[in-house]
């Protein structure tokens, strides 16, 4: 005579039992069960794994950044990027705006060598000056984009507001107001080696150094 099939929980109680020859289901929706095929060997069933996703917010993932197009060209790149975060940093704390002074620098530098990280740079001034800093960097040709994203992808998956949370509307945004215009163009400009040559970049690395050490 055929046994009946016995479903049993986790805790080992009876559940039902039902004649099926090859059934292997779980004893409730999204739960762990055990079930018995006729005497045979019980098959575990687990709940399969979703992977994690966000539609809020791609600051877990890593993604490729800005490309700075005078790496190859301008022997004083490096030195460039480092005085635009030293810059940047001083404004907070004159301002409480631009970036967090707590960013590492390193951070900050792999936001232009076009690599994959998930480096997310807080910035604690308005998104309509990011906004125009990014175009900026693009319309003067100082940025270049990896293939298959865009400039607002990138400003997306690595800036976030002081408070770490995700922004997704830089693009719209309106040109800021001419005093905060003028203090960004000059930031763009100590990219720009056809701004900006070296001596003029040396003397404003001098001045900011005797401005942090009270000089």
């Amino acid at each position: 005579m055929e046994q009946p099939n016995r479903i049993i929980n986790v805790a080992g109680d009876y559940v039902q039992s039902k004649h099926v020859d090859y059934e292997i289901n779980n004893v409730e929706a999204g739960g762990i069960g055990i079930q018995i095929v006729n005497n045979s060997q019980p098959t575990i069933n687990t709940p399969q794994s979703k992977p994690i996703t966000s539609k809020k917010s791609p600051h877990f993932l890593e993604t490729p950044t800005f490309i700075y197009r005078y790496f190859n060209s301008d022997p004083n790149s490096n030195q460039r990027i480092h005085l635009l975060y030293r810059y940047l940093c001083k404004e907070y704390k004159e301002t409480k705006t631009y970036i967090d002074p707590n960013t590492p620098s390193d951070h900050f530098y792999s936001l232009f060598t076009g690599e994959r990280n998930n480096h997310v740079i807080r910035w604690a001034g308005d998104k309509q000056d990011l906004s125009y800093l990014i175009k900026l960097l693009q319309k003067r040709k100082i940025i270049d984009i990896p293939q298959g994203m865009t400039i607002w992808t990138i400003t997306q998956n690595h800036f976030s507001d002081y408070h770490g949370n995700y922004c997704a509307d830089y693009r719209s945004q309106h040109v800021p107001s001419d005093a905060h215009k003028a203090a960004i163009e000059r930031f763009v400009d100590i990219l720009d080696p056809t701004a900006m040559p070296i001596t003029e970049l040396t003397e404003l690395s001098r001045k900011l150094s005797d401005s942090f050490s009270g000089k």
